[in-house]
């Protein structure tokens, strides 16, 4: 299942906010986030499938800790997504996929690293279990704005990990 960024953004630009603030005081600003939103779309990425092409119902829980210094930012948190994939067969998918990240941030260099386990059931029309599909993660990002942009340029990346396994029944 394709991953939304959102619990990255939006966590990030609510704390950018605060950093400003916290900067004039020189002290750490501490606290933590909570989100929850269900969406609804099409999911083209499901390759465990004949039919990889369904329809997804999916509800993201977000929650964490963040520190804000004069530093910069450092967040932690988990994303848990609980969805189901109803496919044109009649087949569906029901899963719960946690993820754990992590993102420090300071004027200059960005580290984020994200681990994900996604196992879920994938089901027949008439409800007997296919077998189970399991999603392994795991993303690891170092950016250094050399030139002072605020936006990842071409040569800043020093380390980028990304692995992804997938099984399926």
């Amino acid at each position: 299942m394709s991953r939304t960024k959102l619990h990255l953004l939006v966590p990030l630009a609510a704390l950018g906010a605060l950093v400003f603030a916290s900067l004039s005081y020189a002290q750490a600003t501490v606290g933590t986030f909570y989100q929850q939103e269900t969406f609804t779309g099409i999911e083209s990425e499901f390759v465990c499938q004949p039919s990889p092409i369904g329809v997804v119902t999916n509800t993201v829980t977000e929650s964490g800790h963040f520190v804000i210094t004069d530093q910069g930012v450092h967040i932690r948190g988990t994303a848990i997504q609980d969805y189901r994939i109803d496919f044109a067969d009649g087949t569906y998918l029901l899963s719960v996929s946690p993820s754990h990240f992590e993102r420090t941030a300071t004027s200059s260099v960005e580290v984020f690293t994200e681990a994900q386990q996604d196992r879920g059931t994938l089901y027949s029309a008439d409800g007997q279990v296919i077998g189970i599909v399991s999603v392994f993660t795991l993303t690891h990002i170092t950016w250094r704005d050399s030139n002072g942009n605020g936006v990842p340029d071409p040569g800043e990346f020093t380390s980028e990990v990304s692995q992804f396994r997938v099984t399926c029944p």
